[in-house]
């Protein structure tokens, strides 16, 4: 019983600490914001020390071959500090013209979209937690395209309702996976000839299969690549990353082929593969902007 009351103690201080952070972001201009969400997320890889340190033996799996004990250390603390900054970007960023949001991105491959949504066909966009993803969607979705994404429920009800509220502000619906009603609506999406985003780079509670990533077996969401092979949606990979001076690219590759030999469970692990590997490739060449805190190969084969 008093566990219980703890671990409900310490999820009001979150929400409330939120919430507080949300109010206290408004009044602070944005680049001031922006870099007092860096320190505080700089801050906070020392006062999260096991976060910290799954951090640090993740890089040194993935990336220690590749890099020195010095170039680690920089991804590290860079990880944490655009981790803050992308807090600090999502809650003010409700507060800012359409004109003032767009203009912290830039597009490269938006034409890739464009066809593809063109052709009627629905979308399917694949990504993961790179980045300031929430602004991804914002920007897509004020940019007209009608999109949709799939969220895993978190763990204090509060928070999903306000997360989901305001991705709604910018016209970003949110599905909740594993809900009653979350296939009827991720079919009405794709039925209706919209776009759905996936995150699937995190070893979640869903169905999955093994695929490597960074030269480990990582098991990964295998809905994606289910949902593509029913739907016939055209599939793209899209990736948002920090550029210089707090703004933001946006890149947009060509729709991958879908592998389809009729051997169901050959083409899920196929497929999920090749988006695994998407993902990988931009975590390469931005290793700072990845959540290497996350517990990535937690489930064994």
């Amino acid at each position: 019983m008093a566990a219980h009351w703890q671990k409900q103690a310490i999820r009001g201080l979150v929400f409330w600490g939120l919430k507080g952070a949300a109010l206290f972001s408004r009044v602070l201009p944005w680049k001031v914001g922006i870099w007092l969400g860096g320190r505080l997320g700089i801050v906070s890889s020392y006062l999260l020390t096991k976060e910290r340190k799954r951090a640090k033996e993740n890089l040194a799996a993935a990336l220690g071959d590749e890099k020195s004990p010095k170039e680690l250390a920089a991804i590290l603390r860079s990880s944490f500090e655009n981790l803050g900054k992308g807090l600090i970007e999502i809650l003010k960023m409700s507060h800012l013209r359409r004109e003032e949001l767009e203009a912290l991105v830039v597009f490269e491959g938006e034409e890739h979209l464009k066809r593809a949504y063109a052709e009627g066909k629905g979308v399917i966009l694949i990504t993961g937690h790179i980045g300031n993803w929430e602004l991804l969607g914002a920007v897509l979705a004020l940019r007209g395209y009608p999109l949709s994404v799939i969220a895993a429920p978190l763990y204090d009800p509060r928070i999903d309702e306000w997360i989901a509220r305001s991705r709604e502000r910018f016209g970003v619906q949110t599905i909740s996976r594993g809900t009653p009603s979350s296939s009827r609506k991720i079919l009405s999406v794709l039925r209706g000839k919209e776009v759905l985003g996936l995150l699937i780079d995190q070893d979640t509670r869903t169905e999955g299969v093994f695929v490597d990533f960074f030269n480990r077996k990582a098991y990964t969401p295998s809905g994606a690549a289910g949902l593509a092979l029913r739907s016939g949606a055209i599939v793209l990979t899209c990736f948002i990353v920090r550029l210089p001076g707090n703004y933001h690219r946006i890149i947009l590759r060509e729709p991958l082929e879908m592998i389809s030999s009729g051997e169901h469970d050959r083409d899920l692990l196929l497929n999920t593969a090749v988006f695994t590997r998407a993902i990988e490739d931009c975590v390469r060449q931005h290793p700072d902007q990845w959540v290497w805190m996350h517990r990535r190969w937690k489930t064994e084969a």
